[in-house]
């Protein structure tokens, strides 16, 4: 049995919730969980990995990916993100990539776009954090 199927995928519930708020404010405080985006996490005896879908009508942003420190480099956000696929087909689906994480991505299924390819929110979203100081990558999954 190999080590990753040691741990399970699912999308939270209410009562998941709040271990999933935890999970953020410990790891990624900027993440902002909110009960209406739907959160996907990869949990072994706690949750290791986790990201959010910020829903628009037509399209949704994955953000706020975040694996506890412990368990980086092994793998496992690629197996949550593996595990998730037909979440993030379910629309078209764009994350912004910190500039260091673009190979990530695009080995998980992303692509690089161009910024006038976003959808006008995202496109004013994506230029509003990159004039904070921000070095993100616009991207949109492709499978």
């Amino acid at each position: 049995m190999s080590e990753q199927s040691l741990y399970t995928v699912e999308q939270s519930s209410r009562l998941l919730f709040p271990l999933a708020k935890n999970f953020y404010q410990s790891y990624y405080p900027s993440g902002k969980p909110n009960k209406a985006d739907p959160i996907w996490l990869l949990k072994g005896p706690e949750i290791i990995c986790a990201y959010r879908l910020k829903l628009f009508d037509d399209y949704q942003l994955l953000t706020a990916m975040v694996t506890k420190p412990s368990y980086r480099e092994q793998g496992l956000a690629s197996y949550l993100l593996n595990h998730t696929k037909e979440a993030l087909q379910a629309k078209q689906t764009y994350c912004f990539a910190f500039e260091h994480l673009e190979h990530f991505y695009k080995k998980n299924g992303f692509c690089t776009v161009n910024i006038q390819d976003l959808p006008n929110h995202l496109e004013e979203r994506f230029v509003r954090y990159t004039l904070s100081g921000k070095k993100l990558v616009p991207m949109r999954f492709r499978f």
